[in-house]
């Protein structure tokens, strides 16, 4: 594959290029081809598989002083220094990514240095395997990391994997794979299974690490306050130390440890200490009774108010309207304390007795203010207790099940775009796909059908598109969103089919290009705006990259072999070759010197050219191509040389008959030029033209000998 600026490859040769013979996507050593032998035989690769460097926050969670220490790196170490393979399975929470980042490092790490590690994108179809070309080229030193949980490591894909494994011990490199027992189908030697760390550890280092050395105390064992006390003691003891220990149980997974040791960093140590001191007062005291109080609270705020809403939501005697005063509060935090009465009132039937009981008793005000909702300003605000607002959307959806039905309905009726909440919109989805990590039956991706289903505006279409992204971003949900923008991609609904295309010509085309470029297959079968956003993906990623051109060229070029009636071949060639893009001028350069991109031009056109449905888009490209080359743009020789190849191979009843022969609205001086060139005619002289070096311009010579498709097409000078 040649290179945008052309480094690296054969200069082009001086005379006429005999006719390339491309083996698209072969592997074999050896290739048969029909005819004479002489000719350029193209073997072309697959792109690599995007590798993106493991995250510095990732490198240094597995690194000494933050590491909690398990047996588990250690056992893939001894397994990468067998077999360059280790398999980590776990469920989520069991540290297996971190854990699988230090045993990279403990294999890898020399005195020379430390290692390059890189996370491998599992960027291939669930019916695919990956194939050795698209794996990373072995090189010593490199560690490389796929999580199974976006993507099902099949038992053929096992397969390939392990084999790929051998190559990288044998060159000083190796795999780990990390996922759940569902995730592996492979070999089960390699498995090693994640423990979970301490939790209370993990917490104490990130803050020691982090130079809160006072919070990190409150979580050990105290055994300080014991060893002080007595005669010899020298000065009063810190009452805090082991104030919380029990704050942070052992099933808590390393992530939400981390989270907590966060929220503690924010309480101030004075604040702790005085509760603490106000607790050792008699317990019959006012000062004893705020101690607790306050000691209680900062244990909530820490844990983000589980006891606070389970005796506020989930006790004995809660009223509905409570509830649902929260809970509209929670999606809507920020907003007018009106829209969150009018949303609360909204929740289930909207007859009247439902909303008559909303206005009996209490002021809706003191119920938000009872459920722990600060109602200054008018405005639903959490301040006073950070994080609760997540929090109980979560411990909602959890307590009652029985009504998920009905908060969904609820959340798609307030935020529909006639609804009350609708330009609430973005919060809401963002605060459904915090809950869709842990909750069961995710409500996240049926409120996003909901949005795409009711002619939503260009706005609303850009927060699903951002929502879906970061959604594929996430462990626990990417598997689901890739099936959600296939299950999209394929169907014709032209405002998801939006979704998928602006999604696919962001980051997470980026970070996934293969699964991306699958998508956007679909999404050309049409000819609507959706198809253009997807041409034009391909044509940004065509010129972002060497890598990127490779990949669009070869995705193309699979298309036309794959899928012959497509419309996405079609649509893609003509999105590349469009001159006034600058990909056609890359293409152009390379087609000079690599005998593969010029075949790829005129397999292309070929191709193309045989699809009805795309002729008058073809034909204006044509067009183009022909204005391109009388202004100098592209090389006239090259252009009308890779065209006359292609009329010479075609049956002219389309678009290129069109071209060739005239269209009574077509008819300009550039035309006039292509035509004649690709006729091989005699052109007689003109003044009208003023291009220097315009071909009809020029003295008549001998006809050059256009026999084989190679030929240039033009009179020779």
């Amino acid at each position: 594959m040649t290179t945008p600026d052309g480094q690296g490859l054969p200069q082009p040769r001086t005379g006429p290029l005999p006719f390339g013979q491309s083996a698209v996507g072969n592997l074999g050593p050896t290739v048969q081809v029909g005819g004479s032998n002489t000719g350029i035989i193209n073997i072309t690769s697959r792109p690599k598989l995007p590798i993106i460097a493991i995250a510095r926050s990732d490198r240094e969670a597995a690194l000494e002083p933050l590491w909690a220490h398990t047996p588990t790196p250690q056992q893939a170490a001894n397994l990468l220094a067998a077999r360059g393979l280790a398999v980590i399975v776990g469920e989520r929470g069991t540290g297996r990514r971190i854990s699988a980042v230090r045993a990279l490092h403990t294999h890898l790490s020399t005195p020379a240095g430390a290692p390059q590690l890189y996370d491998l994108a599992a960027d291939w179809d669930d019916d695919e395997i990956p194939e050795r070309e698209v794996l990373p080229k072995p090189i010593a030193g490199h560690g490389y990391l796929i999580d199974a949980a976006s993507r099902l490591v099949s038992e053929n894909a096992a397969r390939a994997l392990m084999a790929w494994a051998e190559d990288l011990h044998a060159a000083g490199s190796c795999l780990v794979i990390i996922g759940s027992q569902r995730d592996w189908r492979g070999d089960s030697r390699f498995e090693i299974g994640a423990v979970r760390p301490d939790a209370v550890q993990v917490a104490r280092n990130h803050l020691a690490h982090a130079g809160s050395h006072a919070q990190a105390g409150w979580l050990q064992a105290d055994v300080q306050r014991a060893a002080t006390r007595g005669f010899l003691r020298q000065a009063a003891a810190d009452r805090t130390v082991g104030i919380l220990s029990d704050l942070i149980t052992r099933s808590v997974s390393p992530g939400d440890a981390v989270a907590i040791a966060g929220r503690l960093r924010n309480i101030d140590p004075d604040r702790l200490a005085r509760a603490a001191e106000d607790r050792e007062s008699p317990p019959d005291s006012p000062e004893y009774e705020r101690g607790i109080r306050e000691l209680r609270r900062i244990r909530e705020e820490v844990l983000l108010w589980t006891n606070f809403l389970e005796e506020t939501l989930a006790g004995t005697g809660t009223r509905g309207q409570d509830r649902m005063m929260l809970l509209a509060a929670a999606y809507l935090e920020g907003a007018s304390l009106e829209l969150c009465i009018k949303a609360a009132t909204a929740f289930g039937s909207r007859d009247e007795a439902l909303a008559r009981r909303y206005r009996e008793g209490r002021s809706p005000r003191r119920r938000l203010a009872d459920v722990g909702v600060d109602t200054a300003d008018d405005t639903a605000a959490f301040h006073s207790r950070p994080g609760l607002a997540l929090s109980a959307i979560r411990m909602d959806w959890h307590h009652w099940a029985d009504e998920r039905k009905e908060t969904k309905e609820w959340l798609a009726r307030i935020t529909a775009p006639d609804g009350i909440a609708k330009d609430w919109a973005e919060q809401i989805g963002s605060r459904l796909l915090e809950l869709s990590i842990t909750a069961v039956e995710s409500p996240f991706f049926t409120i996003l059908d909901t949005w795409t289903d009711t002619s939503p505006d260009e706005q609303r279409i850009r927060i699903v598109t951002a929502l879906i992204t970061r959604a594929a971003e996430t462990e626990e949900l990417t598997r689901a969103a890739h099936k959600q923008l296939l299950d999209w991609a394929k169907k014709g609904h032209p405002h998801r089919r939006m979704v998928v295309a602006q999604a696919c010509s962001g980051p997470y085309g980026t970070r996934w290009p293969h699964t991306a470029f699958v998508r956007l297959r679909h999404i050309l079968a049409l000819d609507d705006e959706a198809a253009r956003i997807a041409a034009r993906a391909l044509s940004t990623h065509a010129a972002a990259s060497t890598n990127g051109l490779q990949r669009v060229v070869e995705t193309v070029e699979t298309w036309f072999e794959k899928y012959p009636t497509h419309l996405a071949g079609p649509r893609a060639f003509l999105a590349l070759t469009d001159p006034t893009h600058s990909v056609l001028d890359t293409l152009m350069r390379a087609a000079q010197a690599a005998p593969s991109i010029r075949d790829f031009l005129i397999n292309g056109w070929m191709q193309t050219l045989r699809q009805p449905d795309v002729r008058d888009h073809a034909h204006q490209i044509l067009l183009g191509w022909a204005r391109a080359a009388h202004e100098g743009r592209l090389n006239r020789t090259t252009t009308f040389g890779i065209l006359t190849d292609v009329r010479n191979a075609h049956t002219p009843l389309d678009a290129m008959s069109r071209f060739l022969y005239g269209s009574p609205d077509q008819d300009d001086k550039a035309l006039i030029e292509a035509r004649f060139a690709l006729a091989n005619l005699r052109a007689c002289n003109h003044t009208q033209c003023s291009e220097p070096h315009c071909p009809l311009k020029e003295a008549v010579g001998p006809l050059p000998d256009t026999s084989t498709a190679g030929g240039t097409g033009e009179p020779s000078s």
